[in-house]
């Protein structure tokens, strides 16, 4: 199969809107450049949803999040965190994201601004990630949804927070998580697998691209291979991993990554399964207003998931 004809035409069409600059960005301009081009994908809040803002206090400093829900109805909580290489996107670049996944899983989604590299390296996303889920999973009556059914998701380097995040409060509280969803998520720091060989310069994200955003989120740490904060199956879990759901892209470098954290999710005894999205590319969750076929994905991966919260 080939790439989806009209994820070509957005490629395409944010190519000649706004072209790549010449020679070497610096983080902040590339941060920049993501939220004017992201802007392009944002869309109304849908019909049936509301949304707030404010600060998840967390130790010594707070970190912003948004909170989509259904009105009128207690629904579970999706705790969700932004792709963008730990560098960039926040609350805002990500919204239509959060919202549809909201509107065709009928439930609540925080979406969670964490700290970004380089101004704050590994591990300030990684603490942020594990901080606020836990804060999240506390604060679910004030939070006016169901104490009893909560899920993590995320989408990239946020797929990767929202993995370590929940294996690592999975060990501590088994069971309170029922699921996750990790959207072609980073899994691990190697460059070398067969879909990286493939698609080193593909289109969406290429493998140079992705060494750069490892580079700003060390920031010149060697972080040792066992540790699962950075590789996410360095270690097997002490408890079995909830319910995992993993979008693979068929054109995305993270894509053999992405099933080989499903096949670990199930080694430790939990559930898992993978959705194949052919034809599509890394990031197409985010462009979903311009792919159709982006956004069938995404709704049967959030029906899925509700399915599974029960």
């Amino acid at each position: 199969m080939t790439i989806d004809a009209d994820l070509l035409a957005y490629y395409d069409l944010m190519a000649r809107k706004y072209p790549a600059p010449e020679g070497s960005p610096s983080p902040q301009d590339v941060r920049a450049r993501f939220a004017t081009v992201a802007n392009e994908a944002l869309r109304p809040l849908p019909a049936g949803l509301k949304s707030e803002t404010f600060e998840i206090p967390l130790p010594g400093r707070n970190v912003r999040a948004r909170l989509y829900r259904p009105v009128g109805r207690e629904v579970p909580l999706v705790v969700f965190f932004h792709g963008g290489g730990w560098v960039v996107g926040d609350v805002d670049t990500h919204g239509t994201m959060a919202a549809f996944l909201a509107q065709d899983g009928d439930f609540a989604v925080l979406s969670v601004d964490y700290r970004l590299a380089p101004e704050h390296p590994f591990p300030a996303p990684v603490d942020d990630a594990r901080e606020a889920l836990a804060w999240a999973a506390e604060q679910r009556v004030r939070l006016g949804v169901s104490p009893d059914r909560l899920a993590v998701a995320g989408d990239s380097a946020g797929g990767h927070l929202a993995a370590q995040a929940t294996a690592w409060f999975n060990d501590q509280h088994p069971g309170v998580i029922g699921a996750q969803l990790l959207i072609y998520p980073v899994v691990q720091y190697r460059f070398d697998t067969p879909s990286y060989e493939r698609l080193a310069d593909g289109v969406g994200l290429t493998r140079d691209e992705m060494r750069w955003y490892w580079k700003q989120f060390l920031n010149g740490t060697e972080p040792k291979a066992s540790d699962v904060r950075v590789n996410l199956t360095a270690e097997a879990p002490k408890h079995p991993l909830p319910h995992t759901l993993v979008i693979a892209a068929e054109y995305d470098p993270l894509h053999d990554e992405a099933v080989e954290y499903a096949h670990f999710a199930a080694q430790s005894g939990g559930r898992a399964e993978v959705i194949e999205a052919a034809g599509l590319t890394h990031s197409f969750a985010r462009l979903q207003p311009y792919v159709p076929q982006a956004r069938l994905v995404m709704h049967d991966a959030a029906q899925r998931l509700r399915d599974w919260l029960g």
